[in-house]
């Protein structure tokens, strides 16, 4: 299924973690949190770039030791699920080039259950408004294989 942001979506853009110890979030009403790489997996900058700039992505690709790679859906968290509690951090070494209106980044490293507040600001009054974690899902010490659009 294809991928993309547009013009009501948030875009969470910066370098990402699942950081042990940070627990989980619960995502907002009215809104739900797509994720690009499972726990423990990195995107790749063409990706961050493609979804911040509101280009379609065709699928994901995630790599595997025993075929290459797979196709891969993002991970979806509906309003009232629990997600891991990501942790945003400033874009450092990032080139980023906005073409959706709201993307957001972070100054410090900023868990998640902090950036809901700045998210809600996006909300719409009887409709979903999907964020997009367009950032790494890495875990320290992990191999962390890197998601790319294919």
């Amino acid at each position: 299924m294809p991928i993309q942001a547009t013009k009501d979506d948030v875009v969470l853009s910066g370098h990402g973690a699942v950081d042990v110890g940070t627990g989980e979030t619960a995502v907002p009403g009215g809104f739900e949190l797509v994720v690009l790489a499972p726990p423990g997996a990195s995107i790749s900058d063409r990706l961050g770039g493609m979804i911040e700039r509101g280009e379609k992505v065709n699928k994901l690709k995630l790599p595997t030791k025993a075929s290459g790679s797979i196709d891969f859906e993002p991970i979806v968290y509906a309003a009232g699920k629990m997600a891991p509690n990501y942790v945003l951090y400033p874009p450092t070494g990032l080139v980023l080039k906005p073409g959706v209106p709201h993307m957001l980044g972070v100054a410090k490293a900023t868990p998640l259950s902090e950036l809901w507040v700045r998210i809600k600001t996006f909300s719409r009054t009887g409709q979903v408004t999907r964020c997009f974690w367009c950032a790494c899902a890495a875990i320290a010490g992990a191999t962390n294989p890197t998601v790319d659009a294919g």
